[in-house]
């Protein structure tokens, strides 16, 4: 009998704390969903593009919708590619229906954020901002939100899987994410992730396998720290390549006594980035900052378990200082180096070139374009094994190289037929090595050719491997122009950004 009293009073102790708990979830849940319907926006924009095959030409207005979510009373976060060639951006908060006037304060494609304010006038209340958590602990639940285009607040489950060092869809730079697996809904770019009541980042990517990538919040943070400075510096890139350091014969090689057993091998050296001014080919990299790199070039983080040593250098601001600690020659060596980042743009083939029109000259219906990874990516899926092996070449092995000789790779990319340009319609991405015998370091360098040799009656086109040569008729030129204009229904005939 006094067994089964007290097997009932266990049981019913069991239920109270069960009721507890769920009342406690049930009030966590409602004050996270009250939160949310303040601080999470709805964004709709209209984005842009040109065609790479004929660069004078817009697509298509697309549109997008995505979310943003608060950070200040009037400004959202959201990945930087939701704004990539957008034309405008407007946005709408939960409870209200008219839209707000936005427009973009900060972006950055590297980090793949972007700040956006909106306009103070335009809207109703002033948002309520999130501080995003740096913690991050595996195993966790998450939900994450986001408003439906009815102004719905919707919501989400998954878990935290693991950390990944990828690159970002807009990046050329490889950055940490948060993984989420067994997502219950499809995420969209810019949802918010929680775990318990803390925010801990932004979504960044999703798949058909349930996983998510999230942006997380020491990144987010990071960037909202940089945006509120005058001048925003962005964060830290790698400037060389490296591998893993595994084969005892190299180790040798390099005379590493066995009593090291870290470091990874310098494979190659850009010019642009962070070591590409201290760094030399064939050095071991044995710590960065005064964390040992395995031979995998792995290093203990104290959150992330075991992750890629460019994280220490793209975790930080540019101008920052960084040390590395080599093998070199022989003997152990101390170097330090500033954080250095760049653009894009400023690549011998940049991987994109976002927000403006691709670079162009047509000449008596030669068509000059810069050499860019979307231009190669015409080709569609696996264009790697499409495009010319000479144009391969440039962008997998020297795109991080562009020196005060060579800053564009400059292409014939084809001929537009016309009566004065016959027996070169078939002529179709050329490298340009000179034209009117001035050695083309960009396209830039184009328009100023074009004047040299006044006395000349035409101008002469040189290109890489010994293909034919390209002579136009001087004469002829303005005619031709006219015409190409009228005929292909081309603007203007050259796009050269400033």
């Amino acid at each position: 009998m006094r067994t089964q009293i007290f097997f009932i009073f266990l049981v019913t102790v069991a239920v109270i704390a069960s009721g507890c708990q769920s009342t406690a979830a049930s009030r966590s849940s409602a004050a996270m969903t009250t939160t949310m319907e303040q601080s999470i926006v709805y964004l709709q924009t209209a984005s842009y593009g040109y065609e790479q095959s004929q660069p004078w030409k817009n697509k298509d207005i697309s549109e997008g919708w995505a979310c943003g979510v608060a950070v200040g009373n009037y400004e959202v976060i959201t990945p930087a590619w939701n704004v990539a060639n957008v034309s405008f951006i407007k946005a709408r908060r939960h409870g209200q229906n008219d839209f707000v006037n936005a427009k973009i304060k900060v972006v950055d494609y590297e980090s793949n954020l972007c700040l956006i304010e909106l306009d103070p006038n335009t809207i109703s209340v002033p948002l309520k901002p999130l501080v995003f958590s740096e913690e991050f602990r595996k195993g966790d639940e998450v939900a994450f939100y986001w408003l439906s285009p009815n102004n719905d607040l919707n919501s989400g489950r998954g878990f935290l899987d693991r950390t990944r060092i990828e690159k970002a869809s807009t990046s050329f730079e490889n950055h940490l994410d948060y993984i989420a697996a067994n997502t219950s809904a499809a995420t969209g770019i810019g949802q918010v992730y929680c775990a318990g009541d803390e925010p801990i980042g932004i979504a960044c990517w999703s798949s058909d396998n349930k996983e998510a990538g999230i942006i997380p919040g020491e990144r987010i943070n990071r960037f909202l720290t940089q945006a509120a400075a005058k001048d925003y510096k962005g964060f830290g890139t790698v400037g060389f390549a490296a591998s893993a350091l595994l084969d005892p014969a190299m180790r040798a090689f390099l005379q590493l006594p066995l009593s090291i057993q870290n470091g990874i091998y310098v494979d190659d050296i850009y010019t642009l980035g962070t070591g590409s001014d201290v760094l030399k080919k064939a050095d071991a990299i044995l710590s960065i900052d005064g964390h040992t790199l395995n031979p995998y070039g792995l290093y203990k983080h104290p959150k992330y378990e075991e992750i890629s040593y460019s994280h220490l250098i793209t975790s930080k601001a540019a101008g920052d200082k960084i040390s590395f600690e080599l093998w070199r020659d022989g003997t152990k060596q101390q170097v330090e180096a500033e954080v250095k980042n760049f653009k894009a743009s400023q690549m011998l083939v940049p991987y994109q070139e976002f927000d403006r029109q691709p670079e162009y000259i047509i000449s008596d219906g030669f068509v000059f374009q810069k050499l860019t990874r979307e231009y190669l990516a015409q080709w569609g899926e696996n264009w790697q094994g499409k495009v010319l092996p000479h144009l391969y070449h440039y962008y997998s092995d020297l795109s991080f190289k562009p020196t005060p000789e060579r800053r564009d790779i400059v292409l014939l990319s084809f001929v537009l037929p016309t009566q004065f340009n016959l027996g070169y319609h078939d002529l179709r991405q050329l490298v340009v090595k000179k034209f009117n015998g001035m050695t083309i370091r960009s396209i830039r360098d184009i328009p100023a050719a074009q004047k040299l040799n006044p006395d000349s009656k035409y101008d002469v086109i040189e290109f890489e491997l010994d293909n034919p040569t390209v002579v136009i008729s001087r004469e002829q030129l303005p005619t031709a122009d006219m015409l190409m204009g009228k005929l292909y229904e081309i603007p203007k005939l050259m796009n050269i950004n400033q």
